[in-house]
């Protein structure tokens, strides 16, 4: 299996909230370089506990893969996430508010090893959720 097909794999695991077969598919050392990353587990419970904290504040939350593609050890993939606030994101100091989210991007570079997932880099449209949510003032 190719490491664009990995990922794939990857991110339909996390949009059927499939975890357990993210065990098969992450490397045992698994390292996040994402903002707030440093503040869960190492490895693959850190990358898991990330999902189920997005899925409590969203439990309805959809992601939608538009794009997946990469080269040698490198794969990028773009993925939005819709839902409802019904849990609240303490992390950023939101309560759960009814807020409806819709198409909030993020773009994630992967690094695999052996065919597994080693690291990865994300950056999301935090502005973009914050305004959704009512946490910050729309754009111009």
């Amino acid at each position: 299996m190719g490491n664009v097909d990995v990922v794939r794999k990857v991110e339909e695991a996390w949009r059927s909230h499939n975890l357990d077969s993210i065990d098969d598919l992450f490397a045992p050392d698994f390292q996040a370089h994402t903002p707030g990353s440093e503040a869960l587990p190492r490895g693959i419970d850190g990358a898991k506990m990330a999902h189920q904290s997005s899925m409590q504040a969203f439990p309805d939350r959809e992601n939608e893969i538009h794009e997946i593609f990469g080269e040698g050890d490198y794969v990028v993939s773009h993925v939005s996430m819709s839902g409802t606030n019904t849990g609240g994101l303490p992390w950023f100091g939101i309560p759960a508010n009814q807020a409806r989210i819709q198409d909030v991007n993020w773009i994630t570079v992967f690094r695999l090893e052996d065919g597994k997932v080693k690291e990865t880099w994300a950056t999301m449209e935090v502005p973009k959720l914050m305004q959704q949510l009512g946490a910050m003032p729309g754009g111009m």
